[in-house]
């Protein structure tokens, strides 16, 4: 005779994670022969269940940055409200869109670091570009916030936006603090991933980009810790050698040769999130620009990780570079770009 179920909380179970009452049978085995017994597929749902709820609740905020819009957004001077919105969406879980305006104030104090003043502030200075605060029509006499989607926000900064990239990934711990760490992080989600593949960049160019001084990019890049590497251009001999490409410097007192450096590339410490709704949210941006006569430049393309790319593209600098092999670099590990 089979004895009834036992419900335990043994040194095992808090060792797993696993709460009491989460379907753990001590003395009723789930399968015969090898096969499972009738009903036993439904309790392994059930535990796979609780313990996937455990999980979730148990896993850090996080807060997604979109590069072109936080571009747009230093650019516009618009860093805070901007910042603001990621947050906004990072702590409204069931993605409704939709928060009560008390409990927001409260999430934000608690979670992102502001304080009760600054954030009501910085909510008043975003109402109607960002997000909207109304009337709740289910709880009369209470205000809720109605967060804009990302289609919406990418119209609001009209041509600065025609497509949205690969997005990341920030832990809300790590974003959270002064308006200074917070405007960092933006200025960090312009650059990759670590780990990705990125093309040089001169500090004009991302000037030009975000609106950020120079002097500026060096302090964002100790606050959000960017990794910086240099890159350097060669060239193929008649021999089909790899050469560097050297300059010659005037010195007070003497000549040398240098050899010729491209812009640098940086990296972010950020990770790469999924692209959800991104492809969808191009294609109506697109179709926008279209269809309203505003053309998106051409953007000339200089370097290329590959010579496949370098094929394929349209449009190119007349001095274009592609990516050395690693197996063909002069120093290993060395950035080495040959030009076309």
């Amino acid at each position: 005779m089979d004895k009834s179920p036992v419900y335990t909380k043994s040194k095992t179970q808090r060792q797993k994670n696993v709460k009491p009452g989460s379907c753990q049978v001590a003395s009723r085995p789930l399968s015969v022969n090898g096969k499972l017994k009738r009903g036993s597929s439904i309790l392994c749902l059930a535990v796979r269940r609780e313990s996937r709820r455990h999980d979730q609740g148990a896993a850090p905020l996080v807060v997604k940055l979109f590069p072109e819009l936080s571009a747009a957004a230093l650019k516009t001077d618009l860093d805070k409200e901007l910042a603001l919105w990621y947050e906004l969406r990072a702590i409204n879980d069931n993605g409704s869109s939709r928060l009560l305006l008390n409990d927001a104030l409260a999430a934000l104090v608690k979670n992102c670091g502001y304080s009760q003043a600054t954030a009501y502030r910085l909510l008043k200075a975003g109402d109607g570009k960002l997000w909207d605060i109304c009337q709740s029509p289910r709880l009369p006499g209470l205000s809720q916030i109605k967060i804009y989607g990302l289609r919406q926000v990418a119209e609001w900064f009209n041509t600065s936006v025609f497509r949205l990239n690969r997005p990341v990934e920030v832990r809300v711990s790590d974003f959270k603090g002064s308006r200074a760490n917070k405007t960092a992080w933006l200025y960090a989600s312009f650059f990759k991933p670590d780990g990705v593949r990125a093309k040089p960049i001169s500090r004009d160019s991302i000037e030009a980009a975000t609106g950020v001084l120079r002097c500026q990019q060096k302090r964002y890049d100790k606050v959000a810790g960017i990794k910086r590497v240099a890159n350097f251009a060669f060239q193929q001999d008649s021999q089909g050698k790899l050469t560097p490409i050297r300059h010659l410097v005037d010195g007070k007192s003497q000549q040398w040769l240098k050899d010729r450096r491209l812009g640098n590339t940086y990296h972010s410490r950020a990770l790469s999130a999924p692209r959800g709704m991104t492809k969808r949210i191009n294609a109506e941006l697109r179709h926008r620009s279209l269809k309203t006569g505003e053309a998106s430049s051409v953007l000339i393309k200089r370097f290329f990780l590959s010579a496949r790319s370098l094929v394929r593209s349209p449009v190119r600098d007349k001095e274009a570079f592609i990516l050395v092999n690693k197996r063909d670099r002069i120093i290993r590990g060395r950035m080495e770009w040959c030009i076309a």
